[in-house]
């Protein structure tokens, strides 16, 4: 969508799974990070970034930094765990189950590695759906998981954009399962609607 924004040459838009990357990263997942909290995330990586100048390569970490009780950071140089731990979230659990199982890679950032630490930094002042609001007259479609974690990203775009819109809620799944769950993507939704619309 944010291509479709300013780019007039993209005639139709869809959306599978969307995230927000850069409203995730300043604001954290479901609005959850405080002031305080982006003030300090803010100071660690500034200080990362004299860190990576000094080491002459750039640390490894986490794209949405999260903190722990006492409002500390965590880093770590992978995305995800080489065990999944039994007391694991249902979303890191289900990015595991993907990345770590049917879509590994040795080479993937969320596989086996992680982005660089100072990643956030990159995305606090360009915010992806800045002008959504401009596609229109162009169509949208966005489709989204019933269960997804990122499903109030794809509501919150879907109020934003002005019609022609279409917003398709699939039942029961989740963000990954969108992802290659042959059975759950709803094709149907994408052909009937490009073809429409292209």
């Amino acid at each position: 969508m944010t291509a479709a924004s300013v780019d007039v040459r993209i005639k139709a838009v869809a959306t599978s799974v969307m995230y927000d990357m850069s409203d995730s990263m300043w604001m954290g997942m479901n609005n959850s990070k405080t002031e305080k909290q982006r003030e300090i995330e803010k100071h660690t990586l500034a200080q990362q970034r004299w860190e990576d100048a000094k080491n002459r390569i750039p640390a490894r970490g986490l794209h949405e930094l999260p903190f722990d009780e006492n409002n500390k950071p965590l880093q770590s140089d992978t995305i995800l765990p080489e065990k999944l731990p039994k007391n694991a979230d249902p979303v890191t659990t289900e990015f595991y189950n993907y990345y770590r199982g049917r879509a590994f890679h040795p080479r993937s950032v969320n596989s086996a590695a992680a982005w660089t630490a100072t990643t956030p930094l990159g995305y606090y002042n360009f915010h992806l759906q800045a002008h959504i609001e401009t596609i229109s007259p162009r169509p949208a479609l966005i489709v989204t998981g019933e269960k997804a974690h990122s499903r109030y990203m794809a509501e919150e775009s879907y109020d934003r954009l002005k019609d022609p819109k279409e917003l398709v809620i699939v039942p029961g799944a989740t963000h990954t399962d969108l992802y290659d769950q042959m059975d759950l993507i709803p094709f149907d939704k994408f052909d009937k609607f490009f073809k429409e619309n292209l």
